[in-house]
């Protein structure tokens, strides 16, 4: 008995699937990617700010959420640089940061980088 086998047909390759993973993995990489941009905040080993003094600092930065006080004087991000510039000016040296109560993350990069932009001054953060 003869049995007659049908001849396999080649099937044509579907690319909707490929078309949809390509889809599907640029929406991931989109979405998880960010669009801000990242500034540096140079950070050193502890101790390092205030050796060439051997005193406390100069000025005492706290920061509590969007409460600023500058040597224990209310201060506001506007009026904040103008405030460090002018104890630079007095012979200020060292700043200590001190973030307390709901400071976020945030805040204390701004605080920073606005301690940065003033000449002259070195930075401590204590906690």
């Amino acid at each position: 008995m003869r049995i007659d086998l049908p001849e396999a047909r080649s099937r044509k390759l579907s690319l909707t699937s490929l078309i949809d993973v390509i889809f599907l993995l640029l929406l991931f990489f989109m979405l998880t990617s960010t669009f801000t941009k990242f500034g540096e905040v140079e950070i050193s080993p502890p101790g390092s700010a205030g050796k060439s003094s051997g005193k406390g600092p100069d000025i005492v930065f706290s920061l509590t959420g969007e409460d600023l006080r500058i040597n224990g004087r209310n201060a506001s991000w506007e009026t904040a640089q103008q405030t460090l510039e002018e104890l630079t000016t007095k012979g200020a040296k060292a700043v200590l940061l001190l973030p307390k109560g709901d400071a976020s993350a945030q805040d204390l990069v701004n605080a920073m980088e606005l301690v940065r932009r003033v000449d002259g001054l070195s930075l401590t953060v204590a906690k």
